[in-house]
């Protein structure tokens, strides 16, 4: 009996609730970049440090970044990075960003937020122009 359970649990529960986890991760992060889209405030992230991870977490290439919010508070933040952006960037460096003006831990690079507002206006643009040719 407890080996059906240990199988259960291995090969449908434990998927289940890393499946739950990522996806949290992925709505968490939509709703951050639409909050950036609505209340961004520019600003510059400076590169603090860059390093790589440990073997255990599969040698993921990292850069720490911090940048100071309108009221004064220092940000920092960790997040990974491509092999290309990693060998890109050094200490220093600076980054443009737009944070959240309600919360300002929320950020994004603002390229993403250049690229993904082209992008809905390339759709929006789409969607319109296919709307016309109906009539």
């Amino acid at each position: 009996m407890s080996g059906e359970l240990l199988f259960v649990a291995l090969f449908c529960v434990v998927p289940i609730i890393i499946f739950g986890l990522v996806e949290y991760g992925l709505i968490q992060r939509m709703y951050h970049f639409r909050e950036v889209l609505s209340h961004g405030v520019k600003t510059e992230v400076v590169v603090v440090r860059k390093y790589e991870r440990s073997p255990s977490y599969g040698w993921r290439k990292r850069v720490a970044f911090e940048y100071c919010d309108a009221s004064g508070a220092i940000h920092r933040k960790d997040e990974a990075a491509s092999p290309s952006e990693y060998d890109r960037l050094q200490a220093g460096n600076t980054i443009k960003v737009l944070y959240s003006a309600k919360r300002p831990y929320v950020f994004a690079f603002k390229e993403a937020v250049e690229q993904s507002c082209a992008a809905m206006a390339h759709e929006k643009e789409r969607q319109q122009d296919g709307s016309s040719g109906e009539s």
